[in-house]
């Protein structure tokens, strides 16, 4: 059985980490959050997971454990080569349903490690509404010959197609494009 980690070896120190699933959702709440700069982030996540902001000499270090601790132990590569079809905060409502139906686990109520949060969503049968909604969203639509049935599944998907983040700079250009036919109405 895997040991989850719960400490940081820093220049022959351990340093105990905030292994909570809500810290960690928090630090990628933080990370996803474009109003404030790649610095503030990194003292954020460090802050949030260790308690404390360590020393310039320890910082890389700290920001280094921090990533792979939050990627459970695999590279920024591994997580990046994959489609992503899934949004801690988007589906939120999906996974409290699905730890209760799988693992009669109310998330609002328990507390559990990071790791654990993760191999639970992985382990989650075909039948919860996670993974119903995570193969929807991955469904090859180049297999249905069916238009009608095409259509339905297209429709399906945009029901649950993961929202693009945008930045404050494209947010406001979109608000200003569709303030134009708010206009002309």
């Amino acid at each position: 059985m895997m040991k989850y980690p719960k400490y940081a070896k820093v220049s022959d120190k351990k340093y105990p980490i905030n292994t909570s699933f809500r810290v960690a959702l928090k630090c990628f709440e933080i990370i996803n959050d474009s109003s404030i700069s790649d610095l503030e982030r990194t003292y954020a996540i460090v802050y949030k997971l260790f308690g404390f902001i360590p020393e310039d000499k320890d910082m890389k270090d700290f920001v280094r454990i921090a990533e792979q601790y939050l990627g459970c132990g695999k590279s920024q590569e591994e997580h990046q080569s994959r489609k992503k079809d899934m949004d801690f905060k988007q589906d939120w409502p999906y996974l409290i349903a699905s730890f209760m139906s799988d693992y009669k686990i109310n998330l609002n109520d328990e507390e559990m490690h990071w790791y654990q949060f993760i191999d639970l969503i992985q382990g989650l049968t075909e039948d919860s509404v996670m993974s119903k909604v995570r193969e929807l969203r991955n469904y090859d639509l180049s297999e249905v010959k069916d238009q009608k049935t095409r259509n339905k599944i297209i429709k399906l998907q945009q029901n649950v197609a993961l929202k693009e983040e945008l930045t404050p700079e494209e947010q406001e250009a979109l608000d200003k494009f569709e303030s134009l036919f708010k206009q002309s109405n």
